[in-house]
């Protein structure tokens, strides 16, 4: 098995690094603290992102993109997250909705929707999924008609009305293209009757509301939308009808490993200030490094750390490999990431002793950007469901050949 990165890999990794050092770094503290959020976000990362090659990185060279894959994708997040993790959320949610559009769109949407992104060096794209009172339970194994999603889409002549609100959605207020998943079956359970509707931000009938006041990640808003009897045309379907849910879970086989990694840069940079802040501050006449407890403790987190960013790795790689890809990859590596990222910047935070909670060291955003993901993208506990279903589905031929590759 390969673990090195192709020489293709490490020139966008060199160039995302460059971008998150040149262009990200240097703003993210200013914007972090920003009391308004939608201050906190920066159309110029946005513009600098694209002038780089990086906004559209996976799409093909005629839509303005890189043709990168899936474990590239990952390269270049951990990078940017390093920086700032909002800004790679930005990009990862830009980057994962345009793939599917790419993949799952017809020839007439891709041709209509994907120069309209590319000739835009502001254009970001956003999906809504979550609304006020139905989140996790859109990816429950319910049966009833009554959880999951209830906002709608009917069907009238020439093509659809989309209405309901959506909240928390990454991206919205920021957006060209949105794609919106509406309930266009109620009498059947969400996972078999949602759609999916490609939507231009500036419809006269989609209004953005509250931008919500995030703790960490801040330089991704994330907002409400009405959609208020949104008329949308029957060719702005995206794939068919009642089978959105089981097409983002085939095609969006990455997405999770983007989560995962972006925590993995938010700890990476806590970890790696910690190890140099315990080289030089001085306790008891050595640096602190010095000391067993301090030295043993720095240790045990590069190696957890370690191992939760090569499992990430794995699954991004299995991604691009659909034969090798575990459904459990849809739902572990945010898990193992995002716990194991919480941990490590919470400990790398404490070796800086009472200056790591002073907003000026820095510290004290790293571990609020280190939270996020212990919720976003689904919660924890539904990744944890998630993966407990597809081992409760398997025959027990099948459970003893699980750990092959």
């Amino acid at each position: 098995m390969e673990y090195r990165l192709t020489d293709e890999q490490r020139e966008w990794r060199e160039r995302a690094r460059a971008f998150a050092l040149e262009e990200v770094a240097p703003r993210a503290a200013e914007l972090d603290a920003k009391v308004d959020p939608a201050e906190a976000f920066s159309w110029e990362i946005v513009e600098a992102a694209d002038a780089r090659g990086l906004r559209l990185a996976p799409l093909p060279a005629e839509y303005g993109g890189g043709g990168t894959d899936f474990l590239t994708n990952a390269v270049m997040l951990e990078e940017i997250a390093a920086a700032d993790m909002g800004v790679a959320v930005v990009l990862a949610q830009t980057w994962k909705f345009a793939q599917l559009l790419m993949e799952l769109g017809t020839a007439d949407q891709r041709e209509r929707w994907l120069p309209r992104l590319a000739e835009n060096p502001r254009g970001l794209m956003a999906a809504s999924f979550t609304e006020p009172g139905y989140g996790s339970d859109n990816v429950l194994t319910y049966a009833g008609v009554d959880g999951g999603m209830q906002s709608t889409a009917t069907k009238v002549e020439g093509g659809w009305v989309l209405r309901g609100e959506k909240h928390y959605i990454s991206n919205s207020n920021r957006a060209d293209i949105i794609l919106a998943l509406m309930r266009t079956d109620p009498t059947v359970p969400v996972k078999d009757g949602c759609s999916a509707f490609i939507v231009p931000a500036d419809h006269p009938h989609v209004r953005f509301g509250v931008v919500h006041d995030k703790m960490g990640e801040r330089l991704a808003n994330n907002s409400e939308i009405f959609y208020e009897d949104a008329f949308v045309p029957a060719e702005d379907l995206l794939g068919a009808e009642n089978a959105i849910l089981s097409d983002v879970a085939r095609l969006l086989r990455g997405s999770n490993a983007y989560a995962g990694i972006c925590t993995i840069g938010v700890a990476r940079t806590a970890l790696t200030r910690a190890i140099k802040r315990a080289k030089v501050r001085v306790q008891g006449g050595r640096p602190i490094i010095g000391h067993s407890v301090i030295a043993a403790e720095l240790g045990d987190l590069w190696a957890r750390l370690e191992a939760a960013r090569t499992y990430v790795y794995r699954a991004a790689w299995a991604a691009d490999h659909a034969d090798a890809f575990d459904p459990k990859m849809a739902a572990a590596p945010k898990l193992v990431a995002s716990e194991t990222a919480f941990e490590v910047t919470r400990h790398a935070l404490e070796i800086f002793g009472g200056s790591g909670v002073m907003r000026e060291v820095g510290m004290e955003k790293l571990l609020r950007d280190a939270t996020i993901f212990l919720h976003s993208d689904g919660t924890n506990t539904i990744m944890r469901r998630k993966i407990a279903a597809d081992l409760a589905a398997r025959t027990d031929e099948q459970l003893d050949r699980m750990w092959d590759w």
